[in-house]
């Protein structure tokens, strides 16, 4: 288990450097006769870093969670293009144990990147699906919404089940993430740039639950066939 905390030291300083490169939104340069198959990598990173779902364990005991998270995208689509684009997302969470098997939980982020100053949040619920100390599976969804940047609007829906295990007596959990978007592209003085975008981000996911007292920190990384999106997810329990 040390030895996963200082793996775990190691990989938030080197993707949380103090000059952290943000995600940027400036999409004007783009060419717009492939413009849409060259954005969609990156509408997928914003779609995805957008919903965080901070699966922290769930106890009746400790009701209020709060938390911060950080995101990094890695295009793996092949458009060059999008490497000066995708970058980091920073977060804050919060979420409230409701019963043994239900928490309301909600995100937001802001920060600036460029000259635009980037707002999300996003909202929804965790739920237990089965109770047991081992080999448990859970259920989130959340919806999401990005303003701010002159280019671009976002709203998204992600869903995600997971299943907790332990591999030795490390907590770990997989899964599977469902994730729509729709992006309204605020671009006017070129007719060849579509209005609206809409597309998916599914994609598979893989974390650890590393718990010292109150906090739980949570490295994820999640994958499909355009960005890898690796993440680190700090939670502490307060009530």
């Amino acid at each position: 288990m040390k030895t996963i905390s200082i793996i775990l030291f190691v990989i938030i300083a080197f993707f949380v450097p103090i000059n952290a490169q943000w995600t940027s939104f400036e999409l004007d340069n783009i060419d717009s006769e492939e413009f849409q198959k060259k954005v969609e990598p990156l509408l997928e990173t914003i779609s995805l870093s957008t919903n965080r779902h901070f699966f922290s364990p769930i106890n009746i005991n400790k009701r209020v969670n709060l938390g911060v998270s950080y995101s990094h995208g890695f295009n793996i689509s092949g458009e060059e293009y999008l490497t000066n684009l995708i970058g980091g997302y920073p977060s804050f969470a919060g979420s409230l144990v409701v019963t043994n098997n239900l928490l309301l939980k909600g995100n937001i982020g802001i920060f600036k990147s460029g000259n635009d100053i980037v707002q999300s949040f996003a909202y929804g619920f965790g739920l237990n699906l089965t109770n047991e100390e081992t080999n448990n599976w859970r259920f989130s969804v959340l919806f999401s919404r990005l303003q701010g940047p002159k280019d671009l609007k976002n709203r998204s829906i992600d869903a995600a089940i997971i299943n907790e295990f332990e591999l030795c007596s490390v907590p770990l959990f997989i899964g599977l993430g469902l994730n729509t978007y729709n992006t309204k592209i605020l671009i006017e003085d070129i007719d060849s740039i579509p209005k609206s975008i809409e597309g998916n981000a599914h994609h598979l996911l893989i974390g650890a639950q590393i718990i010292r007292g109150r906090l739980t920190i949570m490295p994820i990384l999640q994958v499909n066939s355009d960005v890898i999106m690796i993440s680190i997810e700090i939670a502490g329990v307060f009530k």
